[in-house]
């Protein structure tokens, strides 16, 4: 796989994580060496503690790295300031975390404003993207409700549309069908293939979920920190390939 291609918008290069806990040690990473192309739907998969939340982690400027090399939409990762990658997570990326994340003083639309506000749009333009967002996960009758009266799907969707209300270009979802049934999972499939489609958006998600999977134009797989696979996902007529 090339590691020099202009329009890759990540390039991990032997990626190390490792944690340290009292006297034990985690690799979490493990000289990991990646690219994903602007525009890409590419879907992280491998068992539980292999690593993919922490590679998502590395990706959003959530956390540092212990050793190689990363560069996301151009910047080195590890060199960038506290403030320059906050900056670049408000205004370049989306997260959808397992957690959700949501403000319980808010309803699930003043959640997805919310981070429109830190970009500083303007109030009517918040109002309509995030009620046009909601309308499309099927939440837009419950835009006024606060996340403690919602569901744990309904929640994940207002995560998910607060992740994309600000069209950022890179998106990274946690498991973002982990508590969606078939048909609201669907839905939010298909929305991020359209973003992908319509903006351009580059999509990388972990996932155990099949239906994700079928979708994905690419998987990587993780065992134990590394890169055991990486190619094409399944043939997908119609899905989230162009």
């Amino acid at each position: 796989m090339g590691m020099s291609r202009e329009k890759d918008l990540i390039r991990a290069e032997d990626l190390t994580k490792v944690y340290q806990v009292g006297a034990v040690t985690t690799r979490a990473l493990d000289a990991v060496s990646l690219s994903v192309a602007a525009g890409e739907f590419t879907a992280v998969v491998g068992p539980s503690g292999s690593g993919k939340t922490t590679l998502l982690n590395l990706i959003g400027a959530l956390d540092a790295p212990t050793g190689g090399r990363l560069r996301v939409l151009g910047h080195d990762m590890t060199a960038l300031s506290r403030r320059h990658r906050a900056d670049l997570r408000l205004h370049h990326i989306g997260f959808v975390f397992q957690s959700y994340n949501l403000m319980d003083v808010l309803t699930a639309r003043e959640n997805v404003e919310f981070v429109l506000e830190l970009q500083g749009v303007a109030r009517a333009e918040r109002r309509e993207r995030a009620l046009a967002v909601l309308g499309d996960l099927g939440l837009g009758a419950l835009a006024d409700r606060r996340p403690t009266q919602l569901s744990g799907g309904q929640q994940q969707r207002v995560a998910v549309a607060r992740a994309v209300a600000s069209r950022p270009s890179l998106v990274l979802a946690d498991e973002p069908t982990a508590n969606l049934d078939g048909e609201n999972a669907e839905a939010l499939i298909e929305m991020m293939a359209r973003l992908r489609r319509e903006r351009g958006t580059t999509f990388v998600f972990s996932t155990h979920d099949p239906r994700v999977i079928r979708h994905a134009a690419r998987v990587i797989t993780l065992s134990d920190g590394r890169v055991v696979a990486d190619g094409p996902g399944p043939p997908n007529p119609g899905g989230a390939e162009p």
